[in-house]
């Protein structure tokens, strides 16, 4: 073999040994990284998609909420209310007029139309009004224009009241004040300083103006302002006024805090009227009837307070407790003032323990009051237990009369005592 032809195989040979010796030395890299490179993305855009494909889901969902309960799928009604705040004004009334098309036998067909009418009511407010009008239900229509109004108040309240007082100057006063007061409880809501500076400047109208102020004292307590609404009432200078307006205080702060409302009471001493005391009362005994009566006995035997205000404890408290609240109203003394008090317990009594209930209604000061008690007594006890009563009218020492009223007496319901 000639040399020339050795060297070429070498050389050859040669270069078949460096490629194999490169690609076995970076083979195993090369693989895997593309695989990686394959799959790592796949890996990581995998919940990606699902992701946006979910939100695409909602999206389309919520969209079609309010289309598709109005084509008669109901599940969806919680999800066509949420939609309803981020409607369009050009999509409202679109859905207003399928939302007047629903029957009236459907339930939701009032509140659909009146959540419709106050997003309206956010851009255009008085054709809102003239929609709200056109609701057959003079009783849905009247709450579809407090909350239309309302909206308004809030967004626009100078214009709101400019349009009330035009518009509503030939009104019931009953009517025109109902929507006054949405106005102002919307007005109050963004600014109460000035819806109370507002009201406060209405001069031919008093009622109007304590009702007025109500609803923004009312507002501003329930979104925290209480103690700028104390000292707004604090400011005003009219007496009588003051105390209508610190009544409303003291019994929207008892709601939530009696005992904080009842120190405010205490420091206003001879300025805290009967009718402030029984505010405070009233509220109190809703959530914690024995602290309010042990309030209520905290004052002067001679305080008309506690005659006034112990109906509304006992009221309360007879619902989960006859006998202390029976031992509590046997420590008042005794007087006509506190007959609305020993009523309210007779009455309750009654449905538990007619014999005691008859007790208490024998107590009553006032004569007609006592007869009339007792006859409604006397009406439930023979209907529960003839037997009993019949016994209690054989032993008693009542007059052939008063024994003939009671065992004619006929069961007239006891939703009026007060009126008596």
């Amino acid at each position: 073999m000639k040399s020339s032809t050795l060297i070429l195989y070498f050389a050859v040979w040669s270069i078949s040994l460096a490629a194999a010796y490169y690609l076995g030395s970076h083979g195993g890299n090369v693989g895997p990284n593309a695989e990686q490179a394959v799959k790592l993305p796949r890996e990581l855009k995998k919940p990606k998609l699902i992701q946006d494909l979910a939100i695409e889901t909602v999206a389309a969902y919520d969209k079609n909420a309010l289309t598709a309960y109005f084509s008669g799928d109901v599940s969806l009604l919680e999800d066509a209310f949420l939609e309803i705040p981020m409607l369009s004004g050009e999509a409202t009334r679109e859905l207003l007029v399928q939302a007047f098309k629903l029957p009236a036998s459907d339930p939701n067909r009032s509140r659909l139309i009146r959540d419709l009418l106050s997003r309206l009511a956010e851009t255009e407010p008085v054709a809102a009004l003239e929609l709200a009008s056109q609701i057959d239900s003079l009783r849905d229509s009247e709450r579809a224009r407090i909350a239309v109004l309302e909206v308004w108040g809030r967004k626009a309240p100078a214009a709101a009241i400019a349009w009330a007082n035009n518009a509503l100057a030939g009104e019931p006063s009953r009517t025109r004040n109902s929507q006054l007061m949405a106005i102002y409880r919307g007005y109050a809501a963004n600014n109460p300083a000035a819806a109370f500076q507002q009201a406060l400047a209405i001069n031919d109208n008093n009622r109007l103006k304590n009702h007025l102020l109500d609803q923004v004292i009312k507002v501003q307590i329930e979104s925290g302002g209480l103690q700028a609404a104390k000292l707004a009432v604090d400011l005003v200078t009219d007496p009588e006024m003051q105390r209508s307006l610190r009544r409303e205080l003291v019994d929207e702060w008892a709601e939530f805090d009696p005992k904080a409302a009842a120190a405010y009471v205490a420091k206003l001493g001879e300025d805290a009227d009967t009718s402030i005391k029984s505010a405070l009362v009233s509220e109190w005994a809703e959530s914690d009837p024995a602290a309010a009566a042990a309030w209520l006995s905290s004052l002067n035997l001679d305080d008309p307070a506690i005659a006034r205000a112990s109906s509304s404890v006992i009221r309360e408290w007879t619902r989960y407790d006859l006998a202390a609240s029976a031992d509590w109203l046997n420590s008042l003394p005794a007087s006509p003032e506190l007959d609305r008090a020993v009523i309210s317990y007779t009455f309750r009594a009654a449905e538990e323990d007619p014999e005691t209930a008859m007790s208490w209604a024998q107590s009553i000061e006032d004569d007609r009051r006592r007869t009339w008690t007792m006859e409604r007594v006397a009406s439930a006890w023979k209907n529960q237990d003839a037997e009993t009563f019949k016994n209690f009218l054989d032993n008693s020492e009542l007059s052939t009369e008063q024994r003939e009223k009671l065992e004619n007496s006929q069961s007239r319901g006891y939703g009026h005592w007060g009126r008596r």
